[in-house]
């Protein structure tokens, strides 16, 4: 054999394997995961602080991203210092995201290319995005509105919060990545 070549022949007609499966033997529970939470001034504090004890109480971890590095104040006036500015964090880097904006953020992210890419690389990437209504102009501006499915959560509510952290230890919604990703189409 020359240089490059194997060094035995290559088995190619193996059996999917279950135990080996990812996808069949994924986690139950979004311990030790990252949640990405894009937050702009005015964000609603209940909604945002429910989410950080959802992630707590998972015992996962969450980076507030923000429009600019400084950080965001919040709807009771609550300063919160922001790990990324939504330039610098993509949401490549969270295993699920959130955005959580008042209609004026919301508007103000709509606009911001790198908040555009945050929301619409999430989805791609089968990935739990929870969102606070308001920010639903930020999927209306990236042509994603319609697509939206069930692991796309609106958060309405501090309620919401730790059923959307529940749901984020599925890690990912594979059955999307047919409508989003061309080699996944059988």
């Amino acid at each position: 054999m020359g240089k490059g070549m194997p060094k035995a022949e290559v088995i190619d007609d193996l059996a999917p394997s279950d135990a080996l499966s990812i996808l069949k033997n994924g986690p139950d529970s979004f311990q030790g995961r990252k949640l990405g939470v894009l937050v702009t001034d005015g964000a609603d504090a209940v909604l945002v602080n429910a989410l950080v004890a959802a992630v707590e109480k998972e015992k996962a971890v969450y980076e507030v991203i923000a429009p600019k590095i400084g950080g965001v104040t919040l709807s009771d006036g609550t300063h919160v210092p922001a790990q990324q500015k939504i330039d610098g964090g993509p949401s490549v880097l969270y295993d699920a995201v959130a955005v959580v904006a008042p209609d004026d953020g919301a508007a103000l992210l709509a606009m911001d290319a790198a908040a555009k890419d945050f929301v619409t690389d999430a989805f791609a990437h089968c990935k739990f995005i929870g969102y606070s209504p308001e920010a639903a102009v930020l999927f209306d501006k990236t042509g994603l509105a319609e697509d939206l499915d069930e692991a796309c959560v609106e958060l309405k509510s501090k309620g919401d919060a730790a059923g959307f952290i529940t749901a984020c230890r599925a890690l990912r919604h594979w059955s999307r990545e047919a409508g989003v990703d061309l080699d996944a189409k059988a």
